[in-house]
């Protein structure tokens, strides 16, 4: 993906946390694992481990 289409990707997830915060929504479903790896980067960052690194491959596990 290029950069463009990754902003788009972040910027429909931003939407959805919006709308599902001024909502009573609660999906529950379990994040797949690439989701999974990016909450436990940003999480991680947050705790003051390093930071987020670029993916270089393609790899959506």
């Amino acid at each position: 993906m290029n950069v463009d289409q990754h902003l788009k990707v972040a910027q429909w997830h931003m939407e959805q946390a919006r709308l599902h915060a001024t909502s009573e929504h609660s999906c529950g479903c379990p994040a797949n694992p690439h989701d999974q790896k990016a909450i436990d980067a940003i999480e991680a960052a947050m705790a003051g481990a390093k930071g987020v690194e670029e993916e270089t491959t393609c790899d959506n596990s």
